[in-house]
C-alpha cells in the first residue's frame, strides 16, 4: 500500500523545483544580457567605422555645390539676356584618386574593426 507524502514533504518538494527553475531562468537570463552587450558593443563600433567611412567619403568627394540664394528673382523675359557659364567637372584622375583614398581608408577602418571585435572576444573569453 502506497502512502501518501507529507503536505511538508510536497511543500519542499514544490520548493526545490520552483528553485531549480528560478536558477535555470536566471542562467538564462544572464547569458541574454552578455549576448545583448556582446551585440550592443559590435553595433556599436560597426556604426562608429561606418559614420567615420561616410565622413571621409564626403569630405574627400564633396557634398555637391550649392546654388547661391537670389535676392532679386528674374522674370522669363530678363533671363534671356544673362550670359550662362559653362557647368565645371571634376577631372576624371582627380575622382579617380579620391574614390582610390576613400577605399583605402574604408579598408583600414575594417581592417581596425576586425581587431576590435577580435580583442572583444579575447576579454570575454
Amino acid at each position: 500500500m502506497k502512502t501518501k507524502p507529507s503536505l511538508a514533504d510536497r511543500k519542499a518538494a514544490v520548493s526545490r523545483t520552483t528553485e531549480r527553475y528560478k536558477k535555470a531562468i536566471e542562467s538564462e537570463v544572464d547569458g541574454l544580457k552578455e549576448n545583448a552587450g556582446r551585440i550592443g558593443k559590435n553595433a556599436l563600433i560597426i556604426t562608429g567605422a561606418l559614420l567615420a567611412s561616410y565622413l571621409v567619403v564626403r569630405l574627400l568627394v564633396g557634398k555637391g555645390k550649392e546654388k547661391p540664394k537670389s535676392k532679386h528673382t528674374i522674370s522669363a523675359d530678363e533671363n534671356r539676356y544673362l550670359p550662362v557659364a559653362p557647368a565645371r567637372r571634376e577631372s576624371t584622375i582627380v575622382s579617380l584618386i579620391k574614390q582610390q583614398i576613400a577605399l583605402f581608408l574604408i579598408a583600414i577602418a575594417k581592417e581596425q574593426i576586425a581587431k576590435a571585435i577580435e580583442q572583444l572576444r579575447r576579454n570575454e573569453k
